[in-house]
C-alpha cells in the first residue's frame, strides 16, 4: 500500500514493508485487508483497510490514531496465522478478525 501520514504527528507510515501485521478476510463477497502500523514517534496505531470489491471500486480507509495498547491483541492474533494473505484461511485469527 502507499505511504500515508500518521494522524497523531504526521510521520509517514507505510509502505507495506513497514506494517507490523496484516490479514486478508472474505467479507460479504469482497476481500478486505487490514494492516496495522505503529507510529514510533507518537506511540499510536493506525489501521489501513483496503477493500477489493467483487463488483469493482476498490477503496482504502485509514482509522486511528489508537492508543499504544489498543491494537496489541489484534496484532498478536494476526501474527499467529501461517498465511495472513489467504482470505480463505480458516485459522483462529481469520475466524476472529474476520468478524470485526
Amino acid at each position: 500500500m502507499d505511504p500515508f501520514p500518521c494522524r497523531g504527528c504526521s510521520a509517514e507510515l507505510g509502505p507495506s514493508t513497514r506494517r507490523k501485521a496484516f490479514i486478508s478476510v472474505f467479507a460479504q463477497g469482497d476481500e478486505e485487508t487490514r494492516s496495522w502500523y505503529f507510529c514510533e514517534p507518537c506511540r499510536v496505531w493506525m489501521i489501513e483497510e483496503y477493500t477489493d470489491r467483487f463488483m469493482g471500486g476498490d477503496s482504502v480507509r485509514v482509522q486511528g490514531p489508537f492508543p499504544e495498547t489498543a491494537c496489541i491483541d489484534d496484532v498478536a492474533l494476526a501474527k499467529t496465522c501461517p498465511d495472513p494473505g489467504d482470505k480463505w484461511c480458516e485459522c483462529p485469527a481469520h475466524q476472529q478478525l474476520g468478524n470485526m
